[in-house]
């Protein structure tokens, strides 16, 4: 028996399509995505992460995990909330973070080692071949390729120990991504120094 829309778990499968539907209705779900980014006036997609992961990405795009390939010396720290074997997933905007953080303290993660990292969702559309998978229910956003990072509009970070850290990694690299500090829970970005 083949598999409903509603029994896929977006998760850990993108949904399949038909030849007709592949020709002719193109990226249906990225075509929604936008609808509702358009409708709720979001600027960007949501990533949580922890800090110590900024670098990988800075150098590799957030990549899918079983694309993950580390150095002996390297970790990454999976939060499976939004980290899957075959997905991302990314939420829509401020509002919808309350579940992140209810997972978060659920979790007990220290809130101090989350980033946030803001996705440009043209950008990413740009560069995606696959379509992507819409929960309406979750309000998240499934990625079934790796980001870019070409498609980070900025970083949010709590952490002041690794801030200046990841402010100089992009400067050194000319990365085009803003790093912000986030105070109790806002973001504001970080003054740059006039040269």
């Amino acid at each position: 028996m083949a598999k409903t829309k509603k029994d896929i778990d977006l998760k850990e499968e993108q949904p399949k399509k038909g030849l007709f539907k592949k020709m002719f209705s193109g990226k249906t779900e990225q075509k929604k995505v936008f609808q509702i980014m358009k409708t709720k006036k979001n600027l960007n997609l949501y990533f949580y992460t922890d800090v110590n992961n900024i670098l990988l990405i800075l150098e590799n795009g957030i990549r899918l995990l079983k694309d993950q390939k580390l150095n002996k010396t390297e970790e990454y720290i999976v939060w499976t909330y939004l980290e899957n074997n075959n997905s991302i997933g990314l939420e829509f905007d401020s509002s919808t973070r309350a579940h992140f953080w209810k997972w978060a303290s659920e979790a007990k993660v220290d809130v101090e080692k989350i980033s946030v990292i803001g996705i440009n969702a043209e950008k990413l559309a740009r560069h995606c071949k696959k379509d992507w998978g819409l929960d309406t229910v979750g309000n998240l956003v499934y990625i079934y390729e790796t980001i870019p990072v070409e498609a980070i509009d900025f970083i949010m970070i709590k952490d002041k120990a690794n801030l200046k850290r990841i402010e100089t990694f992009v400067e050194a690299n000319d990365i085009d991504i803003d790093v912000f500090y986030g105070e109790t829970g806002n973001i504001k970005q970080k003054e740059k120094e006039e040269k």
